[in-house]
C-alpha cells in the first residue's frame, strides 16, 4: 500500500490533568488508541499536528503556567503514542496554536524517537510544499484575541486571550464564562457596526470592551483589579488583572485598521463553533484557491466541499462549545475529510 495519506488533528490541550484543564477522560485513552492506530497504518505518509498540542495558557491566576516539559512528564501513555507516531511514520509536522504559542522545535525533542524528531513549521512553509494547493494552520492567528499581538501595549507579549483564558481557569464555571462573553461580544460588536460612521467613537469602542470584559471576568472569576497574575521569573506578579485594562487598550483599533468591518468576525472566532467560516470563504476566494483548507482553534468539527476544521480532543465545554466525539482530518492528494472518531474503527480505511 502506498504511503499517501496526511493525518492532520489539533486541540488536544494536553495539561496537568487538574479539574480546570480540558484534556481530561475519556479523551486520553482515546488519543493514545487513534495515535497507535495511525502509527500502525502503512498508508500514512505524514502527520501534522495542527496546533494546541499542549495547554501553556489553561492556568488559574494563582498558579504558576506548567512548562512543556512538566505537561510531557504527566502525561506518559500520550507523549509515549506521539513517540510511537514519530518513529513509525514518515513525517511528523507540528505548527503553533494560540494555548502553545511558546512551543519551539527544543520543546518537542521530548517526542525524540529512533532518532527522528518532529518537524516545527509555519502554515507558509508547510503549505508552500504542496505548491499552496494546501492551506493548513491553526486558525488563530485572525482571532482578535489569541493571535500573536500586533499592538504596541501588552504586557510581555501576551495575546489578551492568555489572560482571558488565566480567568476562566479561575472561574468555578468555565461553560458560563464562555457564553456570558460571547453575549458581551456580540453586543459590543453590533454596536460597534451601528455607530462605525462615527470616527469619535473608535476609540471609546475599543477601550470600552476591554474594560468590560475584564470586569466581567473578575465578576465571574470573583477576583479584583489587586489580584496578581502568577508567571515564571521574571514575569511573576508584575502586573494585576486590573491592569489589563491599560495593556491592551488599542487593541480593538490595531485589528479594526487591518480588518476593518471584518473587525467584527476576528472578535468572535474563539466563542462561536463556525467562528472560521468568513475566513475559510476569503481563502476559497483566492486565484488560485487551496484545494484543501484545513484549520482547527475553534474545537468543533466541520467538513464543507473545499474547508474543513478537525475538530479537537478535549472537553465539550472548552470555549462553551465544541464536540462530544473527537474528529481528525485525513487528506489524500488534493481531498480532505474530516472523520469522526469510533472506538471500534478508528482510522478510516480507504478501498
Amino acid at each position: 500500500m502506498a504511503r499517501d495519506t496526511t493525518i492532520v488533528l489539533s486541540d488536544i490541550h494536553m495539561s496537568n490533568g487538574q479539574q480546570y484543564s480540558w484534556f481530561l477522560p475519556p479523551y486520553p485513552a482515546q488519543l493514545v488508541q487513534l495515535l497507535n492506530q495511525v502509527a500502525a497504518d502503512p498508508s500514512v505518509a505524514e502527520v501534522v499536528l495542527l496546533g494546541d498540542l499542549l495547554d501553556l495558557w489553561l492556568y488559574p491566576v494563582n498558579v504558576v503556567p506548567w512548562m512543556a516539559a512538566q505537561i510531557v512528564e504527566a502525561n506518559p501513555d500520550v507523549s509515549a503514542a506521539i513517540r510511537n507516531v514519530v518513529a513509525n511514520v514518515p513525517a511528523v509536522y507540528f505548527m503553533n496554536g494560540n494555548h502553545d504559542l511558546e512551543l519551539s522545535a527544543t520543546d518537542l525533542r521530548a517526542f525524540d524517537s529512533v532518532g527522528k524528531s518532529i518537524q516545527w513549521t509555519t502554515p507558509q512553509v508547510y503549505n508552500a510544499r504542496y505548491g499552496n494547493r494546501r492551506h493548513l494552520e491553526h486558525g488563530h492567528a485572525v482571532d482578535m484575541f489569541n493571535a500573536p499581538d500586533l499592538s504596541s501595549d501588552t504586557f510581555g507579549g501576551y495575546p489578551f486571550g492568555y489572560f482571558v483564558t488565566r480567568l476562566v481557569a479561575t472561574a468555578a464555571n468555565q461553560s458560563l464564562v464562555w457564553e456570558l462573553l460571547k453575549i458581551l461580544l456580540q453586543a459590543i460588536g453590533q454596536t460597534h457596526l451601528a455607530i462605525a460612521p462615527t470616527a469619535a467613537a473608535v476609540p471609546l469602542s475599543g477601550s470600552f470592551l476591554i474594560a468590560a470584559m475584564v470586569d466581567l471576568l473578575e465578576r465571574l472569576a470573583e477576583v479584583d483589579d489587586d489580584t496578581p497574575i502568577r508567571f515564571r521569573e521574571p514575569l511573576d506578579n508584575r502586573i494585576t488583572v486590573g491592569g489589563l485594562r491599560s495593556y491592551y487598550g488599542s487593541l480593538f483599533i490595531t485589528w479594526l485598521r487591518q480588518y476593518g468591518p471584518d473587525v467584527v468576525n476576528t472578535m468572535l472566532v474563539g466563542f462561536l463553533g463556525d467562528g472560521l467560516d468568513w475566513y475559510a470563504r476569503q481563502l476559497q476566494a483566492a486565484s488560485p484557491a487551496p484545494q484543501v483548507i484545513l484549520m482547527g482553534h475553534t474545537h468543533h468539527a466541520e467538513s464543507e466541499t473545499t474547508y474543513g476544521n478537525d475538530g479537537c480532543w478535549c472537553i465539550p465545554s472548552a470555549l462553551g462549545h465544541g464536540d462530544a466525539t473527537p474528529a481528525y482530518a485525513q487528506i489524500v492528494g488534493d481531498t480532505g475529510t474530516v472523520i469522526q472518531w469510533n472506538s471500534t474503527n478508528p482510522i478510516q480505511r480507504r478501498q
